[in-house]
């Protein structure tokens, strides 16, 4: 179940982290070193503080988000920044989408972009609810057609069609542990803060 969190207010910080598994074997009579990627192991994970709140109407919508969430068990998406992404065009009646069904690696297919429209390298896209970073900068041709480079490598099972969101990217993320809290200060000022993870 994916749990709606308060529109209001928009985080004060956020810390995103990507932790990419690795298998490290170093010879023990040669210099040699050989890691190998884990990429069915990648995760997102991230801290999450919001400003202090004011009042009773402020908080109740948090701790209602908070029970429903239910420690670990549902979860909850969180934009991948502040704002929409810059120079992502999506024309009206359609959108992007993944070019093709069984893609693996770091590069993606995809159609739907509207032509000239860009990403950037550091930008983000959500591929099927899953969060991916974009690590070269690519634009769009006129078809709306192109191969986007990301990390982590992409799932297997993502079928051609599948939606993506690139212009607000977000993970699909659950609380780290199963508690889920609030603290508050005389004069009713609320403090909420979290450590969540991608959610798949």
């Amino acid at each position: 179940m994916i749990v709606d969190l308060p529109p209001a207010p928009i985080a004060a910080k956020i810390k995103w982290s990507l932790r990419q598994p690795s298998q490290s074997v170093e010879g023990e009579f040669v210099s040699y070193r050989r890691v190998t990627i884990l990429p069915e192991a990648a995760r997102w994970s991230a801290e999450v503080e919001y400003p202090t709140m004011q009042g009773e109407q402020a908080i109740r919508p948090w701790r209602a988000a908070f029970a429903l969430l239910r420690g670990r068990v549902n979860a909850f998406r969180l934009n991948a920044g502040e704002a929409a992404q810059e120079g992502v065009l999506v024309g009206a009646g359609t959108a992007p989408v993944v070019d093709g069904a069984n893609q693996t690696g770091t590069t993606l297919r995809v159609r739907g972009f509207v032509g000239g429209s860009y990403l950037q390298a550091g930008d983000f896209v959500t591929v099927r609810e899953r969060l991916y970073q974009v690590t070269a900068a690519f634009i769009f041709g006129s078809d709306g057609r192109g191969v986007i480079a990301i990390v982590p490598e992409i799932e297997a099972r993502v079928p051609d069609a599948a939606p993506i969101e690139a212009v607000r990217p977000y993970g699909v993320m659950a609380m780290a542990d199963d508690t889920t809290g609030w603290t508050v200060s005389p004069g009713r000022k609320y403090d909420i803060g979290f450590k969540c993870e991608e959610a798949f």
